[in-house]
């Protein structure tokens, strides 16, 4: 019997030992949950994701991620890139010409859809159409470069070995309509072209009848109708 005592108060120990240990363990997830580190990170990250947070709650700190690196003449759209030629292409740094470029568009965008204003999905959206506007200049500089958005590409190779070309539309061009398609698809949904706005019932033309009906109202007209006084009924 004392044998088995001693087991029972082994097997006792144990579980308090288990229960112990968890809720150390649960006081310390908790306690995890209230500083809000929640992806787990060091002193350095907490820091660094601090400061993300301060960039992204910028105006422009949320396009950040869409600029190019500066390759200077290693960059693919070196050849239309005006800065190169004048010794002004910060290599390793963000392209100039397109931060120039965000932050004008995120000027541009905020006094059309009230950007203090909107909601979180809307400058989501806003985000979307500026990155899409950038690649849509990068395209344009891919074309310019191939001059025509027909190419003659290789099809194969003869039994001579010689190359046998044909006529195919530029990758350059079929990204440009690709992105230029869904950027208006954007643009509709943030209602920003003249046509959403003339569907949505703003700038749209007043018939002739609304015309004379407003104007009527404006000049203060009776509604009774005036007859000469010798039609009059006596």
């Amino acid at each position: 019997m004392s044998e088995e005592n001693d087991v029972d108060e082994r097997i006792t120990d144990v579980d308090v030992v288990v229960k112990a240990q968890a809720i150390v363990n649960r006081e310390n997830f908790e306690a995890m949950l209230v500083t809000q580190n929640l992806w787990g990170h060091s002193e350095v990250g907490l820091q660094s994701k601090r400061a993300a947070m301060t960039m992204l709650s910028t105006k422009t700190g949320m396009y950040a991620r869409i600029p190019l690196l500066c390759k200077a003449d290693s960059c693919p759209y070196s050849e239309t890139c005006q800065l190169l030629p004048y010794d002004l292409a910060p290599q390793g740094e963000y392209c100039p010409i397109e931060t120039a470029q965000i932050e004008i568009r995120a000027v541009g965008y905020a006094q059309d859809f009230d950007l203090d204003r909107a909601s979180f999905t809307d400058k989501n959206l806003i985000n979307e159409i500026i990155g899409l506007d950038i690649m849509l200049d990068r395209c344009r500089a891919l074309l310019a470069k191939e001059g025509t958005p027909v190419l003659e590409v290789v099809a194969g190779i003869s039994q001579q070995g010689d190359e046998i070309k044909q006529p195919a539309v530029s990758k350059a061009w079929e990204a440009y309509e690709k992105m230029s398609k869904k950027r208006d698809a954007s643009y509709q949904l943030m209602m920003a072209t003249r046509r959403d706005k003339k569907d949505n019932g703003e700038n749209k033309e007043k018939s002739v009848t609304e015309m004379i009906a407003e104007a009527v109202a404006q000049e203060g007209f009776m509604d009774v109708e005036q007859r000469p006084e010798h039609l009059k009924e006596e």
